[in-house]
């Protein structure tokens, strides 16, 4: 039992072990000191496209099915008038997301999923939406191909969108090909990591499935029949609308979540086939 006569210390020795604490945590090395966590700032900078067949191309390909020749010889006048009909890889398209991505924390904070929604044609009546969600690995990790892992990109906010938000997107539209921290870094899926209080530029590489795609710009070579039957290449605009969610993963301390988009603009199908893979 303390003595009474000694009571009226207590009240001193607790001032003097919270001030040794205060002092012990604000002695502790920078990476040991308690982290409050502010979400990093992701600014998209644009959309790109890096893979696409020219506006020939597309005039062979589509010039078969929207013009009509007797007897079926449509095939035969496509031929002479575009040359030979691409196959549907020949009609990949492929674009980048670029963002700019500020980390305001004493910490480094690794990404860790990215959730991109596209939707081609957004203000008509045959709008076509995909979504993909991107899952990022450890640098080294083997065997690591951007497959979303359970519960990746899902949020409990309703302020971000999460990949339940896209239910209704179609299959085989959108695939995620890979990241990379900075531009003419080598695209794959190890997750970039923007070191404490600084910036990165990260891109974000999709491609559209050639099937569906095909069945969705379709529209537009049937708006133009009269140039394919004069033999004239037709000119292709895809109007989209772009947005999604990227995760940051620091451990124990959990998930952050930041939204992007949406983000409206009009890729225009290049005179020359496009390759910058």
């Amino acid at each position: 039992m303390v003595k009474s006569t000694n009571l009226h210390l207590l009240p001193l020795a607790v001032i003097l072990l919270a001030s040794a604490s205060c002092n012990l945590l604000a002695n502790l090395p920078a990476e040991l000191q308690p982290v409050n966590l502010s979400p990093p700032k992701v600014t998209f900078q644009g959309a790109a496209l890096v893979l696409a067949p020219s506006q020939a191309q597309l005039a062979a390909y589509y010039c078969p099915e929207v013009i009509s020749v007797p007897l079926g010889g449509a095939g035969v006048v496509c031929q002479g008038l575009f040359g030979r009909r691409p196959s549907p890889a020949e009609m990949t398209v492929a674009f980048d997301l670029h963002f700019g991505v500020a980390n305001p924390n004493k910490i480094p904070v690794p990404l860790a999923s990215i959730l991109t929604a596209a939707t081609l044609f957004p203000a008509g009546n045959s709008q076509r939406l995909g979504a993909v969600c991107a899952q990022l690995c450890p640098v080294g990790q083997p065997g690591c191909g951007g497959g979303p892992a359970p519960g990746a990109c899902q949020s409990s906010s309703r302020d971000v969108h999460s990949l339940s938000d896209f239910a209704g997107a179609a299959a085989n539209f959108l695939f995620a090909s890979g990241v990379a921290a900075a531009a003419g870094h080598p695209i794959g899926f190890a997750a970039p990591q923007v070191s404490a209080s600084s910036e990165l530029n990260v891109t974000v590489r999709f491609t559209f499935g050639p099937q569906v795609l095909l069945a969705t710009m379709r529209q537009l070579a049937v708006q133009s029949v009269s140039q394919l039957k004069a033999g004239h290449t037709v000119s292709f605009a895809i109007p989209y609308r772009l947005e999604g969610t990227v995760w940051f993963d620091v451990g124990s301390l959990g998930r952050i979540a930041v939204g992007f988009g949406p983000s409206n603009g009009v890729w225009v199908l290049p005179v020359q086939h496009l390759s910058g893979l």
